[in-house]
C-alpha cells in the first residue's frame, strides 16, 4: 500500500511539473547563446497557442498563409532592427507546438539577416514566431 501511494505521488509530481513546463512558456522553442554569454530565446506559451485554430497538414493549407505570416514577421523585424538598412528572410519553417496537452497547433519561425550598406550581416537570434492567428512573437533575452 505504501508503494502504490508513493508511485501515485511521484506520478502526480511529474505530471504537474510537466504541465507547468508545458503551459507557461518558460522554456524556449529555440535558443542561442551570444558571444558575451547572453541567452536569446523564442518563447510561446500554451495560453498563446491555444488561442489559435487547430490545424494539421493533412487537412490542407494552414489557417494563416505563408505570405500573410511573412508580412507580419518582416514588419516586426524592420521595426526591431532599425539600426540596419533593412532585413531579409534567411529561412522559414513551420512547426508543431511541442506540448502533448495541446493538439494540432502549429506556428511559423522566420529567421532574418540584417542588411547594412548592401551587405548581409549574420546575427544570432534574429527569429520571429508567427502563430496561426497572426500573433507575432519576437526573441528575447533570458
Amino acid at each position: 500500500m505504501k508503494t502504490s501511494k508513493w508511485i501515485i505521488a511521484v506520478l502526480l509530481f511529474v505530471v504537474s511539473g510537466y504541465t507547468l513546463a508545458c503551459g507557461d512558456g518558460e522554456y524556449p522553442i529555440i535558443s542561442t547563446t551570444l558571444e558575451d554569454g547572453t541567452k536569446i530565446g523564442l518563447f510561446i506559451s500554451q495560453e498563446q497557442v491555444e488561442k489559435t485554430k487547430k490545424w494539421n497538414p493533412e487537412n490542407g493549407e494552414p489557417p494563416l498563409s505563408v505570405y500573410a505570416a511573412y508580412k507580419a514577421a518582416i514588419a516586426y523585424a524592420r521595426k526591431k532592427y532599425t539600426r540596419y538598412d533593412d532585413v531579409k528572410l534567411r529561412e522559414v519553417s513551420i512547426s508543431r507546438y511541442g506540448c502533448s496537452l495541446v493538439s494540432d497547433r502549429w506556428y511559423y519561425v522566420f529567421d532574418f539577416t540584417p542588411i547594412i550598406d548592401g551587405n548581409t550581416v549574420f546575427i544570432k537570434g534574429a527569429w520571429v514566431a508567427v502563430l496561426m492567428d497572426g500573433t507575432v512573437i519576437g526573441a528575447r533575452k533570458y
